[in-house]
């Protein structure tokens, strides 16, 4: 996707920038997460998942879920990063990509510490999977995500939900086009689209819940949320501006 910068429809930081990024979305995690953490939701749907697939995870090792969706689909993730860091690098050598170091420095930052950040948080995180349930032909007994104890642990290790964040990593585009953009919400769509593809291609495979996969989102949305104001997007190059 290319993004059209428009000096006409520039989008400051401002009150209402703030109520739509921050608040509103801070109001509805709080709702849902709070609501999963205190309901059965998270084991009804893994319910109906492991009922559909005949009282087994047959998708755990599908080559749809598996080999396309979970392998094929870190690396286009991956490969999407080294392009963006080329791109990034060449902006150093190329005057007509010099306005789009900013935008892609963010990026790339985004891409590589968010998806980091979920993957070191779960090496303190003793949920299991719910493959590992007794309830699915497991040992482990289920609790709720905030009633396992945090630190160093050798077990669980399934939350947050790691492989969504790769795709949800990309809701960072979005965020470098919202200051110049003429349709910003057009940039939500590849990370809402690649992530809700590998959190239910990760839930039908047994290894995470939904609630695994909304906390993911939500560190990734806050997270590139955080990162975009420390980048200054009100000092990014604008049309018009002298590469």
């Amino acid at each position: 996707m290319s993004i059209e910068y428009r000096a006409e429809v520039y989008r400051p930081l401002d009150r209402s920038f703030w109520f739509i990024h921050l608040v509103i979305p801070l109001a509805v995690m709080a709702v849902v997460l709070f609501s999963l953490e205190h309901t059965g939701i998270d084991l009804w749907l893994a319910d109906r998942w492991y009922a559909m697939e005949g009282q087994q995870w047959l998708l755990r090792d599908h080559w749809l879920t598996y080999d396309v969706i979970h392998h094929y689909g870190r690396q286009l993730i991956i490969g999407f990063g080294l392009i963006l860091v080329t791109l990034l690098a060449a902006s150093f050598r190329f005057s007509d990509l010099r306005r789009w170091r900013q935008p892609l420095a963010y990026l790339v930052t985004s891409m590589v510490l968010l998806p980091t950040l979920i993957a070191f948080s779960k090496r303190f995180s003793s949920v299991p999977c719910p493959w590992d349930l007794a309830r699915y032909g497991g040992d482990a007994v289920y609790r709720h995500n905030l009633s396992y104890p945090v630190g160093p642990t050798e077990i669980g290790h399934c939350f947050p939900a790691g492989h969504a964040s790769g795709g949800f990593a990309l809701l960072a585009l979005y965020f470098a086009a919202y200051a110049s953009a003429r349709f910003p919400a057009v940039y939500l769509l590849p990370g809402l689209l690649v992530g809700v593809v590998f959190a239910l291609a990760q839930q039908a495979r047994g290894a995470h819940f939904i609630s695994h996969d909304l906390w993911t989102l939500s560190i990734c949305w806050f997270g590139a949320l955080g990162l975009y104001v420390l980048f200054r997007p009100q000092t990014w190059p604008r049309q018009g501006d002298t590469p």
